[in-house]
């Protein structure tokens, strides 16, 4: 059974926010505003007081305020009746806006602050245990009613965010290929749709073509075509293609360093992502032309392509603990094409490390 999902409505342009606010408004009088105080400050105090003037009655949900006892925590405990959810901010803050909405069965509208993640437009939120190891993806009964990508905001937010929104968008035609051919479900449910898999290809043929452009565009603060379509492909493809397409090898390597303590936490999500792409496709014994297509363009950009860049201090017995932990675990590695055992990442990791190390020798 095939299965394609999407967010009711994606809505993208400069100053939005300002210019049509009644998309936003038209889902009711009384809203929760999840966020944090970074973004409050930044736009969420004015687009709050715009609300107000449209008789919108607002609450606050400042998440870096909240008590990290669940029973304590409004978000959990809210009772009274409330007409929608406004996520506004980064993964955190939409992860909650998400969940707050679908407790109380109402619309969720997502107002991402950058394009660093493709989570906004998808019904699912990742959850990992108290050491940081992922456990499992949380699913919602439908994705978001509305995604309101402001790219006035966008094109404001530090330009790293935009190079993490990259690269986690790049691995997603990787991963829903390697899906396609295993015949794997996907986090949507069900087997890919043709039109998944073409969106995922188009992500990836959009972020190769302006990428380097809407860097350009975002280090000074300007929407230009190129940044328009980067935000639309990180942010619209991406999300519809991991969704639709499925994940595996890359994500859940990814999903793994995160539980790692060290440097590499100072690593983004995308940054993570990007070494996690160039060992999927060591994996798959993929071509010498694309791995080099996408470790230079990664290079060129700045995002890391070796085991030191990434901050990765493990022994190998560590390193080989954690591989065995990513292809035992109920992770998206069950969807390539072939059975990966620890060792198989365990080598894969080291020879991605290898293979950059050598290209770069040779070019000096």
């Amino acid at each position: 059974m095939k299965i394609f999902t999407s967010p009711g409505k994606y809505v993208q342009g400069p100053k939005i926010l300002k210019t049509n606010l009644a998309m936003i408004t038209a889902y009711g009088k009384q809203a929760i505003i999840v966020t944090d105080s970074f973004v409050w400050e930044m736009i969420g105090k004015t687009f709050n007081e715009n609300l107000q003037k449209e008789a919108i009655a607002t609450t606050i949900i400042l998440l870096d305020k909240q008590s990290p006892n669940k029973d304590e925590n409004p978000i959990v405990c809210r009772e009274e009746a409330i007409d929608f959810v406004i996520a506004l901010g980064g993964g955190k803050a939409i992860d909650f806006g998400k969940a707050v909405a679908n407790k109380q069965k109402v619309p969720v509208i997502v107002v991402p602050t950058a394009a660093s993640t493709d989570a906004p437009t998808s019904a699912i939120s990742v959850t990992y245990d108290d050491k940081g190891f992922f456990q499992s993806y949380h699913y919602y009964d439908k994705n978001p009613d509305l995604v309101f990508v402001d790219t006035d905001v966008l094109v404001n937010a530090p330009v790293r965010m935009l190079k993490s929104g990259i690269a986690d968008g790049l691995a997603t035609f990787i991963e829903a290929e390697a899906v396609a051919k295993s015949h794997g479900k996907t986090l949507a449910g069900g087997t890919q749709t043709i039109a998944a898999h073409a969106l995922a290809k188009t992500c990836e043929e959009t972020l190769f073509f302006y990428g380097k452009q809407a860097i350009a565009a975002n280090e000074a603060q300007a929407v230009t075509p190129a940044f328009e379509a980067v935000v639309e492909a990180t942010t619209l493809l991406s999300g519809l293609g991991f969704e639709s397409g499925g994940l595996a090898a890359a994500h859940a390597l990814q999903n793994s360093f995160s539980s790692i303590e060290g440097e590499i936490q100072k690593k983004t999500h995308g940054e993570k992502v990007a070494f996690s792409t160039l060992v999927q496709l060591m994996l798959q014994g993929d071509s010498e032309e694309r791995m080099e297509r996408f470790i230079t363009f990664y290079q060129s950009i700045g995002l890391p392509t070796t085991l030191n860049e990434l901050g990765l201090g493990l022994s190998d017995k560590e390193l080989l603990s954690l591989c065995e932990k990513t292809v035992d675990s109920e992770d998206t590695m069950k969807q390539m094409p072939m059975k990966i055992t620890g060792n198989d990442l365990f080598w894969a990791i080291r020879a991605t490390d290898s293979y950059v190390k050598m290209k770069v020798s040779a070019h000096k």
